[in-house]
């Protein structure tokens, strides 16, 4: 076992070399990736040790922010970045921040979850849930407002999205049930953020389906992400079987009870047709419009998993298209008008 873990690490660390040329190459087009103003760093609670890694959350924000009035607070956008809880920063959806600071009147929190294999499933979900008591815990310092919450996030950083309500929602039980947080002490009864909405794009949700079966049933195989990547990713963060079905990385096998309790309102999804992730993407988003849930499915045509990230020179017109339907969206989670914020490039 543990020389497989090795040969995991060594093959992220490759991986993550390689990515550098390709996160300069889908950076170059315009408009260009934000950088964030400022960053925070948090040990959390389930860190064992030293060395055992931290937490960075990057701020993004609006020239409007440091103009803010006394006690005035934002909404708080926080998101997730994908490469299969391996690979990936969270500086890489920095294009994706710029048009949402373009576009609503919010600030945009990214979080730098430690990745597998160096730290397995349930760490992820676990640094995502801490990264939001954080928030919540510093909010007045930070000028957010964590009553007004929003998540967002990419494969699977998509996945975080529904993981971790759903987590949250267990520590609330545990903490109501047994007076103490599963996660240490972060958790309280008056630092409970409430979250407006889910904007998710093509997220994994369930684990118990192979990946061969994935592929085989894709409208195009050949499209799909690579046996090498998903093998490394899978292997990396989930390296016990019996994980594949919990529902904190497998939020489409919750319960009907669990999902409705847990997760807010409005739910926003965008899936790509040539991606293996299709049809279980397609399947929860029919399952929680019948649990009273107000879904915004759209299946974006001839695209495959990652189109937005894909190293280019320029850049895909869809990517323009749908994230500025998102923000769209994002703004009608918050209930408010579209705050252009033209210094924004």
């Amino acid at each position: 076992m543990a020389e497989r873990r090795t040969g995991l690490s060594i093959q992220a660390a490759w991986w993550r070399a390689l990515g550098k040329i390709g996160t300069w190459i889908h950076d170059f087009p315009v408009p260009k990736p934000k950088v964030p103003q400022f960053s925070r760093r948090f040990t959390p609670s389930t860190v064992k040790g030293d060395g055992d890694g931290f937490v960075d959350l990057h701020f993004y924000v609006r020239e409007d922010y440091s103009r803010r009035m006394e006690g005035e607070r934002f909404p708080v956008i926080v998101n997730f970045h994908g490469g299969g809880f391996t690979l990936g920063t969270a500086l890489d959806d920095g294009r994706w921040a710029s048009f949402v600071l373009q576009e609503v009147r919010a600030v945009f929190v990214s979080v730098e979850y430690r990745l597998a294999p160096q730290h397995p499933f349930p760490a992820a979900v676990e640094d995502g849930l801490e990264a939001l008591l954080y928030l919540a815990n510093n909010q007045e310092g930070f000028g957010i407002d964590a009553s007004q919450m929003i998540l967002c996030g990419f494969s699977a950083g998509g996945n975080m999205t529904f993981s971790i309500p759903l987590k949250l929602h267990a520590s609330l039980e545990a903490l109501s049930t047994t007076g103490t947080s599963p996660i240490g002490p972060n958790l309280t009864p008056h630092n409970i953020p409430r979250l407006m909405g889910i904007v998710s794009f093509y997220p994994i949700l369930d684990y118990s389906i192979s990946r061969d079966e994935k592929r085989a049933a894709s409208i195009r195989p050949e499209k799909t992400l690579p046996k090498f990547f998903t093998d490394l990713f899978d292997a990396s963060y989930l390296p016990n079987d019996e994980d594949l079905r919990s529902h904190f990385v497998s939020p489409a096998l919750a319960s009907d009870e669990l999902l409705n309790k847990a997760l807010p309102d409005e739910i926003v999804l965008y899936l790509c047709e040539w991606d293996m992730l299709l049809a279980e993407g397609k399947s929860f988003a029919q399952r929680l419009k019948q649990l009273g849930k107000r879904v915004n499915c759209t299946i974006i045509e001839e695209e495959k998993h990652a189109f937005d990230k894909m190293p280019a020179f320029v850049l895909n017109p869809k990517v323009e298209i749908y994230y500025r339907e998102a923000c769209i969206l994002l703004n009608r989670m918050l209930n408010t008008e579209p705050g252009r914020d033209d210094s924004v490039d």
